[in-house]
Parts: C-alpha cells; structure tokens; sequence
C-alpha cells in the first residue's frame, strides 16, 4: 500500500501510520496492528479499501485459526477443485448462492457452516458422500466426481513433497496461505527464469520477500512455506531440498552449485495480485547478488528478531515492518 495519498479532505497528502489496536468481532477482543491515514493539515484519521482489507484481514485471520473456519482461498479452492459454479456450491451446501458468494468475498462463515465446510475440506470421503446425497443433477454430480477422482491422481503423487515442505496447519505462521506443491514449483521457476544465476541464498530470499510484501499488502501469503531466520538471512523451512525435489529444476554442479529451470513458469497458477507481487520482487532484487541480498535482508525485524534461534518461525506479521518495500 502507499505511504503518501491525498486526502479525501483537504487538498494535500495523507501519511500512512500503523499501532498496535484491538478489535471485537464476535464477542472477543484481538489485537492488531492497525493502518490508517492521517491528514496533514486536518489532522484527521481515515482509510482505504487496502488499509481496510488489512485491518480485518488480520481479525478474520485469528477467528478462523481459533475456530478452525476455513480461510476465503480455501473455501475457493474447495468450490474449483468440485469444478462447480458458486451457484451449484451453494446448493450442494445449503447455504443458498448469496450466502455462499459472500463467503468467497471475505464474509466469515458461521461457526456451524464453518464447520460442514472444514470438514468437506478435510475429508474427501464426506465431500463426494455429500456430493452423491445433494439435488445436483446427475450430469453434474458425474462430472463432479470425476474432477475429484482426477485431482486425486495428481495429489498423490506428490503428497510426499507435500507432507515435507509444508506445515501441517495453515497459520499465520505461513501467511494464512493455503499449500499447493505446483504453486511452490512455479514460484521457484518464475524467480529462476528471471535471475541472472540461480544460487540457493538469492532464491531464499526472493521466495521470502514474496510471501512477506503479499502478506503486508493483502494479508495472505503466496506458497504457504514457513521461514526461519539463518546466519545469512531468512530462508524457507527444508530449503536445503526445497529446491531439488522438482523434476523441472536441475542443480549444476560446479565450484558454486546454482540451480536452473528446465522449463518456462506457468504463471496461470497465480491470481492477478500474486502476479504484480513477484514482478515487484523480480524487478527489485532478482539481479541483485547473493551478497547484497544478505545484507537488504539483515536489516529487517523478520531476521533481527528472530536470528538468535534457527528453530524459531518468523510470524507473516513481520511483513508490516518490511524495510525493502
């Protein structure tokens, strides 16, 4: 988001502020780190649809952690996965297609539909059982059932990548993403398509920056990996294979090992928001050496707070204080 807009108010610039604050939603207090605008000749306070989308984000994001309520990309993924439209969703759901379209727009479910969806979620079994049980035409529960049989196929054959590069919850300790193996490889592809030499240590840092500036400017991260903070910077969780388990990827190895992509990034994988985010980051610092990239990354709190314990996660929240971008 902007540090400078104008004011909505008087005809002169507004200066982007952040404080810690805390919101009630649903009974409970949670804190947050709130963004807003301060005129600079009124002196008054007011945000935007970014500031906004960030402030809630951050509420939202803890009430579905406590609560085990899917997260929006999830209950997207959910429908695209089924190959069904938001109307048939809702159907299958009971939820009606309003109420199910405001779920896809950032509404929070409910605690008991939040529930019946965690569970179709989770449980593929109960998903095609209640898929089988709906009013859904019969075309479109076949077609359905083949959309996920066909899913399951690719999904297993990489659950083992899966289980070893990613957490076992989504949290904000991945940027509430949600995890997807083929967006991961895609990320690495795009960064190694756009470097000048493909070196583990830049690599770290460009994936680092991208799930840390996405998750300062709309609050959810990209690839759902975890980071921790190392001597020469922040790095994802398992980086040492990280890069070396994707078929499309080849180490050379020579005095300096670096990596280089076998084919070109499928940059259909990612929505419009991810796109201008890894462009930002490419544009930025993918020609930068492994050296000064190291030295842009020790200024930032998500290495300086966390580089005493190599075991710690570094919490997206860090992403607010981003110094690069």
């Amino acid at each position: 988001m902007k540090q400078v807009i104008l004011s909505p108010f008087r005809n002169c610039e507004a200066h982007l502020q952040t404080v810690p604050d805390t919101m009630e939603f649903r009974g409970k207090k949670y804190p947050f780190l709130n963004h807003f605008y301060i005129c600079n000749e009124s002196g008054e306070e007011f945000t935007d649809e970014l500031t906004g989308e960030i402030n809630f984000s951050q509420i939202y994001n803890q009430y579905r952690e406590e609560n085990n309520i899917p997260y929006t990309n999830e209950i997207i993924k959910l429908r695209e996965d089924c190959n069904l439209s938001k109307a048939d969703m809702g159907r299958l759901l009971g939820f009606g297609e309003n109420q199910y379209y405001r779920y896809e727009l950032g509404e929070v479910p409910s605690l008991s539909n939040g529930r019946l969806l965690r569970t179709l979620i989770d449980n593929r079994e109960a998903l095609i059982h209640t898929i089988k049980e709906s009013s859904l035409k019969e075309s479109r529960k076949l077609k359905t059932q083949k959309a996920l049989m066909n899913l399951s196929v690719i999904e297993g054959k990489e659950k083992e990548i899966h289980k070893l590069i990613f957490p076992p919850k989504i949290s904000l300790f991945n940027g509430y993403a949600i995890t997807s193996v083929n967006k991961v490889r895609q990320m690495i592809l795009y960064f190694l398509c756009n470097m000048n030499t493909g070196y583990k240590t830049a690599l770290n840092k460009l994936m680092f920056y991208s799930d840390f500036l996405m998750y300062k400017e709309y609050g959810v991260g990209i690839s759902g990996l975890t980071y921790s903070a190392l001597p020469f910077g922040n790095v994802p969780n398992n980086f040492k294979v990280l890069y070396g388990i994707f078929d499309e990827i080849e180490e050379v190895d020579c005095e300096k090992p670096y990596f280089r992509p076998l084919r070109e990034c499928d940059t259909n994988v990612f929505d419009d928001r991810e796109i201008s985010i890894l462009e930002s980051v490419a544009k930025v610092l993918a020609h930068k050496t492994c050296t000064q990239l190291s030295e842009i990354n020790h200024s930032e709190n998500a290495w300086l707070n966390y580089r005493h314990d190599a075991g710690l996660l570094v919490p997206f929240n860090e992403a607010f204080s981003l110094k690069a971008f």
